[in-house]
């Protein structure tokens, strides 16, 4: 029996290596188990094991490890052919009945468009209005540090030049251009480390199941993922070998990277993700993994599409969210997410020792939507204030306190929820830097005075409002620490405190 198939529980797994810790979650499958068909404790896990942990453990790996864990924040892009329909194909919404997940990137499996009816959109993707520079100030002025973008998603249409497969932007299109090599020379000119997404084990096109067909028990788990409307004839460890693999291999070879996000495991044999990561290893040891190369082989976790995790996690992770609720451009769905809430995702996560990796999903046209930029440039006017309390830190012994407690449980929770961000005064999240407590709030308080609790009894020496210098007061109490605040000189979302103890 495959142990992962019987794996439900939400609770993280863990493995900490030499000195810096890598999450492994198999456990972590909040919507999605189980995370490949390799058997923990058999002869071939052990063995690929006993291969994989030196380079898990090298220092190239905490080299990269270190620089995702002070980066702190990044913009993921899903775009691609699917961007020129924008979630309607044949005047139906991704809403109307039919097979997956309502995200507009799923269109093809969704609406069930046969292989050849959907390689025809590669005539129409001439994204005129496509610019890198532009794309990567977006980033830089909402204040992240990396980026990620779908350099082939389920799909199977790569967004790069290949010699493997000539469905790709530079071969099957009227655009004619490397997207990934644009955006990877547009990132380096501004100081933006770059990843792609890479969907390595689902490919509706070239017959990528993620092993559900020959490697999946009789009743398979997420069986609908796969393309049963139009298969291609082709076997799964043929289209790895021949495809998925080597289109990597042209990925870590030919492009400088830091990330590579794969994605959609499920019942991938443990050889195939262990060969994946070894050929990413053997291109350059930083570029990390997530944890969805399959089979434990990633060098850190996802809680989940549009998950916040309840706890703190001191190991790698990163969460993964939406600006509007998909990740592909969806012409109709404009819920987008403001720039408190933005400021809510980054700081819950990274005071619980995450990443935040937040998509966009720009349109056919190669246009980011303006809403969704606009509101990350607000959110980016906070960053430039309080930074120091994100970007190089690591979580305190609590995260939060406060009133306000939301969850947020997946991508169709959030819609579904109608959540609340009218954070109060009291709502304070930690995070730390050597002899540095950070007090972040979203909120003002109505008048200069608030009490943090979860600082009673700490020696303090000093305490600054981020972004301005007057002199700030407080006292410990039976409460906690009351500070008397200076006037707040900045207009924007809730202010930053840094506490040295």
């Amino acid at each position: 029996m495959n142990l992962l198939n019987s794996v439900t529980t939400k609770l993280w797994t863990v493995l900490s290596v030499s000195s810096a810790a890598f999450c492994i979650c198999n456990t972590q499958l909040f919507a999605s188990p189980p995370w490949g068909s390799g058997v923990p404790g058999s002869p071939e896990m052990l063995e690929l094991e006993a291969k994989w942990r030196p380079m898990a453990e090298s220092t190239g790996k905490q080299r990269g490890h270190k620089r995702f864990n002070d980066q702190k924040y990044g913009m993921f892009i899903h775009w691609g052919l699917y961007a020129t329909l924008g979630g309607v194909y044949e005047g139906m919404k991704m809403e109307d009945p039919g097979i997956g997940p309502k995200v507009a990137e799923w269109i093809m499996r969704r609406r069930e468009i046969p292989r050849a009816e959907y390689a025809k959109l590669a005539n129409r993707f001439n994204p005129t209005k496509f610019d890198a520079d532009e794309w990567v100030a977006v980033a830089k002025a909402a204040g992240m540090k990396y980026m990620v973008i779908t350099s082939k998603h389920h799909d199977g249409f790569a967004l790069f030049e290949s010699k493997v497969s000539d469905f790709n932007s530079v071969d099957a299109t009227p655009f004619g251009r490397d997207i990934i090599r644009e955006l990877e020379q547009a990132c380096e000119r501004e100081g933006i480390s770059f990843g792609v997404y890479y969907s390595h084990a689902l490919d509706w096109r070239d017959g990528g199941d993620s092993g559900i067909k020959e490697y999946g028990p009789e009743k398979p788990l997420k069986k609908v993922f796969a393309n049963y409307f139009d298969p291609a004839p082709v076997k799964f460890d043929d289209y790895i070998e021949n495809k998925s693999l080597p289109q990597v291999r042209e990925l870590v070879n030919n492009y400088e990277l830091t990330e590579i996000w794969l994605d959609t495991p499920i019942y991938i044999p443990a050889r195939h993700s262990f060969a994946f990561y070894e050929t990413i290893f053997n291109a350059n040891p930083e570029i990390l993994v997530n944890q969805r190369i399959g089979n434990h082989f990633g060098d850190f976790g996802i809680p989940g599409d549009n998950v916040i995790p309840d706890a703190i996690n001191k190991n790698a992770w990163e969460c993964v969210a939406t600006t509007n609720n998909s990740w592909g451009y969806k012409s109709y769905d404009d819920d987008w997410k403001p720039p408190v809430e933005i400021l809510y995702w980054l700081i819950a996560n990274v005071s619980k020792g995450g990443n935040l990796l937040l998509n966009v999903g720009p349109d056919g046209t190669g246009t980011i939507p303006e809403q969704a930029v606009v509101n990350l440039k607000t959110a980016g006017e906070w960053l430039k204030i309080n930074g120091a309390a994100i970007y190089g830190s690591r979580p305190w012994r609590i995260d939060n306190e406060g009133p306000t407690n939301l969850h947020m449980g997946g991508t169709e929770h959030r819609k579904k929820a109608k959540l609340s961000f009218d954070f109060k005064s009291d709502d304070f999240w930690f995070t730390q830097k050597e002899n540095k407590v950070y007090v972040m709030a979203l909120a003002r308080p109505e008048n200069n005075t608030i009490l943090v609790k979860s600082l009673k009894g700490e020696a303090i020496k000093a305490i600054q409002v981020l972004g301005q210098s007057d002199l700030v007061n407080w006292e410990q109490t039976d409460a906690g620490l009351q500070i008397t605040l200076p006037r707040l000189k900045n207009d924007g979302i809730g202010y930053a405190l840094e506490v040295q103890l």
